[in-house]
């Protein structure tokens, strides 16, 4: 894939399903790379690519770490400002390994655990959200993200991940033929085990 080539996905989708759109929309004192409009509401998008890392990195560590500091690079396009809009990471898979929903969801709200009792070594907790688990997105930052859209180039199954904490909620619909997940700090086992079950491939 040459450099570019996630915008052009992006941009084709919004085509065929006539959404308006703006390109290189600037916010000050950055630019996002779409303002897209449909039905009077505004949604600003931003598109980066996931691509292996020069560095051998196991596992689904390096699109966790990715996504994050997409996040954050994304957020700091608007300086000290808060967008007026809802605005979205679209994040498109470039490299040749796969990531699932639960890696989406521990860069965005961090990472989960068990309890153990001490002495006996049982769990004696269901998996849960770890109060610092190294989230992107808590009720102190990252409050104007308003989601996580990953854009499936292979089989057009985009899903949007939205943040639960979002000063801004993006309007139920907007994104035609995108399954919302909508992400609850306190997501119980059995909703981040259906998460892992989400696998999204590599474009190239």
């Amino acid at each position: 894939m040459n450099t570019g080539e996630s915008e052009q996905f992006f941009e084709e989708y919004l085509q065929e399903h006539r959404l308006d759109y703006q390109r290189d929309f600037f916010v000050d004192p950055g630019n996002v790379d779409f303002c897209v409009t449909s039905n009077s509401c505004t949604v600003l998008c931003d598109v980066k690519e996931i691509r292996d890392p020069v560095k051998n990195v196991g596992g689904e560590l390096y699109p966790y770490h990715h996504i994050r500091k997409d996040i954050k690079k994304l957020r700091k396009k608007f300086g000290k400002n808060r967008p007026n809009e809802p605005c979205v990471l679209v994040s498109m898979n470039f490299s040749e390994r796969f990531f699932t929903g639960f890696t989406v969801v521990r860069a965005m709200l961090g990472d989960v655990g068990v309890a153990f009792d001490k002495t006996t070594k049982q769990i004696i907790s269901d998996v849960h959200r770890l109060p610092r688990g190294n989230a992107a997105m808590t009720k102190q930052q990252n409050r104007s993200m308003s989601g996580v859209l990953v854009f499936d180039c292979v089989d057009k199954s985009h899903r949007l991940f939205t943040n639960p904490f979002a000063d801004r909620v993006i309007p139920h619909g907007f994104f035609p033929v995108v399954q919302v997940i909508s992400l609850k700090r306190e997501s119980l086992e059995d909703e981040l085990t259906n998460l892992s079950g989400l696998m999204f491939h590599g474009c190239g």
